[in-house]
């Protein structure tokens, strides 16, 4: 099994949801052909700061040129390599990240620590720190699946 990161906007999250599906452009079909496998597991993160969900993906891979009503910019976008996906928890109130370090000089600043400081693949603290999600999907370690999956649950119970 492995784990992933999937990056997307607030409004194609809800059309994910709506339809159950993951969908990736062609860049991304070699990571999805040879890697990306049913009962794999992933951390949603939307844009703005968010993790909402962690998910699980089932079954085989598909081509599909169905539109949905996906954007990318204020496009519309088809991503037509698709994978459908279970929710496994979903957060109404989601975990938030952002930089939580500064430079002053030469020395760096802690300024404001969160979960970001929890998150290895996130290297960069800083304000450019999400550089690292501005892909589709990324591999991550089961240490940092572990860590944004148990911020989305705690979330989670709270709001309950």
């Amino acid at each position: 099994m492995r784990y992933w990161c999937i990056c997307t906007s607030a409004s194609n999250w809800e059309i994910c949801k709506k339809y159950g599906v993951w969908g990736m452009d062609a860049r991304y079909f070699v990571t999805l052909n040879k890697f990306l496998k049913s009962g794999d597991k992933a951390v949603v993160y939307v844009h703005g700061g968010k993790f909402v969900a962690v998910i699980e993906f089932m079954g085989e891979y598909f081509y599909s040129e169905e539109e949905l009503g996906w954007t990318k910019g204020r496009n519309k976008y088809l991503f037509p390599y698709r994978i459908r996906f279970k929710i496994l928890h979903e957060s109404k109130n989601p975990p938030r990240i952002s930089f939580s370090t500064e430079e002053e000089g030469n020395k760096a600043r802690w300024i404001r620590p969160n979960l970001i400081d929890n998150i290895v693949f996130i290297a960069d603290k800083g304000r450019t720190w999400n550089q690292y999600l501005q892909v589709s999907i990324i591999n991550i370690t089961e240490e940092d699946f572990n860590t944004i999956c148990n911020a989305i649950i705690e979330e989670e119970g709270r709001n309950k």
